[in-house]
């Protein structure tokens, strides 16, 4: 079955003078329907951040933290190994320690403790840091009880910032900071954990009166977390990620500089692109296979020009691993899926299959199938530790409750989720959530859906397109890069074929080129038409001093 594309409803249209016509159009079908909306949206004002006082606890947690920083006792941060929990450690390191705050971090191994704060990582928090009087949490405790029962019962004090879903019971800690909880009024749920803990350290130098721009300077690290979190970027977030990268640009730190530099960036630093595929990978990469990620988050602590730059290396060498060891372990899970009948929702194990990258393999295998994932690999004797993507239509958290009593453990959301099952129920846990994905998804789910947001005339094509696009960026999850349809584009002259194996192509017309990745296969075996009609998006290319407009192909239909 084809592709499906969405086209928008007709709108009245607003003529706001101020704002090109492709932005009004673009941001009237995504529901931003006044001129007041569409500015609110596109001045993204640092003054419209929420007040964190909204926050259920946020006021108890600063007044404990402020507490803990005046009587001169130990704070311990517990993060997580992910690109948000290592951005949240390290900025609560940062803006504590400019407080005078006696600070240290804690993150488990994941590969030993997994993840989230635990007994165990309590014992070893008071073994390193015995002067530890409060821990903080950044990006985990919400579904900790235990763990935060142990560590109540030790003296300490505990404060857990998180923006995870919480489960029926929350834990005795001394404040709970999470706008997801169910009695939170805060009006925005969808900050990552750096940027709730960025909005409780905005309350906390307030409360002492500190000058809040000490908090604001580090912001790019909170954007960083907030694309690599895959969070929406909308309302606050929006705001969070386009000032984080404003400092990213203009007045990058040492860190962003050579983060730029070493990765060969040649191009301004963006949400969708440089973020999410450049910078996000490294971090992650770090946590995924090394398991401890002190590396990563020192990064953001040293000021040693020297060490950031063995550090950034460090990284980047992880990173490479990373992408070699997928690549090989996804193409054994794609002879899985093709040596098995096509089911409604993907089962895949393999004991060669690496625990830091089977969420990775899951991905793939949901983006190439759009169907469901479950990835499991060996984990400790006789268990199986899984990752699982989804798509519309299945929700994966819902659906794993329904069949908690084949896992030993899971956890997640709609789209993700990871679990942990016995090796001996394989099968039968294959066969329950096959049936589950039949009661709940037809064909109709398995089609890719492309929602277009604006249709250009291929004739009409103006040089300036591409500058006020820009306006509407950083694009991400909630708000992606628009999807932006060229009508009847018609080839002139013969297709350049491109790559190593001429797998991509190039095609020539009046106004613009058009790139098509992959397609060169597909492209010859419907007979080279030449006219399609062009799902992508506009772009400027520089080579050899020379700048063209071109059009990047993510979808195509042939015109008749």
């Amino acid at each position: 079955m084809k592709n499906r594309w969405i086209y928008p409803k007709v709108e009245k249209k607003l003529n706001i003078k101020e704002i090109p016509e492709v932005v009004q159009a673009i941001l009237s079908n995504r529901g931003y329907t006044t001129k007041e909306e569409m500015e609110e949206f596109l001045n993204c004002d640092i003054n419209s951040l929420l007040d964190t006082s909204l926050m259920k606890d946020a006021d108890k947690g600063a007044d404990l933290i402020i507490s803990a920083i005046k009587n001169n006792e130990g704070i311990t941060i517990v993060g997580d190994y992910d690109c948000d929990g290592v951005c949240s450690t390290a900025f609560g390191m940062i803006t504590l320690k400019k407080l005078g705050a006696d600070v240290n971090y804690y993150v488990n191994d994941r590969f030993i403790d997994g993840y989230g704060i635990n007994k165990n990582g309590v014992d070893c928090i008071l073994k390193q840091f015995p002067n530890t009087n409060l821990i903080l949490t950044c990006d985990n405790g919400i579904a900790a009880n235990e763990a935060i029962d142990y560590a109540k019962e030790k003296g300490l004090t505990v404060v857990i910032t998180d923006h995870h879903e919480p489960g029926e019971k929350i834990p005795a800690a001394d404040a709970v900071i999470d706008p997801k909880q169910k009695d939170d009024t805060y009006p925005f749920k969808g900050l990552c954990g750096a940027g709730v803990l960025f909005k409780l350290m905005l309350l906390v130098y307030k409360k002492l009166n500190v000058n809040i721009n000490k908090v604001y300077w580090h912001m790019d690290i909170v954007a960083l977390a907030t694309v690599g979190d895959v969070v929406p970027l909308v309302g606050e977030n929006r705001i969070i990620v386009q000032k984080g990268l404003t400092i990213i640009n203009n007045n990058p730190s040492p860190v962003f500089k050579m983060f730029k530099e070493i990765c060969d960036v040649k191009t301004e630093v963006n949400s969708h692109f440089v973020m999410g595929f450049i910078y996000v990978p490294m971090i992650n990469a770090i946590g995924r296979i090394v398991g401890k990620t002190d590396k990563a988050i020192d990064l953001f602590l040293i000021n040693n020009k020297q060490q950031i730059i063995e550090c950034i290396n460090f990284l980047k060498e992880v990173n490479e691993t990373r992408k070699s060891m997928t690549e090989q372990q996804y193409s054994t899970a794609e002879k899985i899926v093709e040596n098995d009948e096509l089911k409604n929702v993907l089962v895949v194990y393999d004991k060669s299959f690496h625990e830091g990258i089977i969420g990775l393999i899951a991905g793939r295998l949901k983006e190439k199938y759009n169907r469901p994932t479950i990835v499991f690999t060996d984990s400790e004797e006789g268990l199986l530790k899984g990752s699982g993507r989804s798509i519309d239509g299945f929700n994966l958290k819902d659906e794993l409750d329904k069949i908690s009593h084949l896992t030993v453990g899971h956890g997640g959301h709609a789209k993700a989720a990871g679990l942990t099952i016995k090796k001996a129920n394989l099968s039968e846990f294959a066969e329950t959530i096959v049936a589950l994905g039949e009661e709940n998804l037809t064909e109709e789910n398995f089609v890719k859906t492309y929602q277009v947001d604006y249709v250009l005339d291929p004739d009409n094509v103006y040089d300036d397109i591409c500058t006020e696009l820009k306006m509407l960026e950083p694009y991400g999850e909630g708000f992606p890069k628009p999807n932006i349809v060229l009508d009847n584009f018609e080839i002139t002259g013969q297709p350049f074929y491109m790559g190593k194996e001429k797998q991509h192509i190039k095609f020539r017309g009046k106004m613009l080129n058009v790139l098509m990745w992959n397609e060169a296969e597909e492209y010859k075996r419907i007979g080279e038409p030449n006219k399609l009609t062009i799902l992508g998006f506009p772009e400027t290319n520089t080579f050899n001093n020379v700048t063209s407009l071109q059009f990047t192909c993510k979808d195509y239909q042939v015109s008749y």
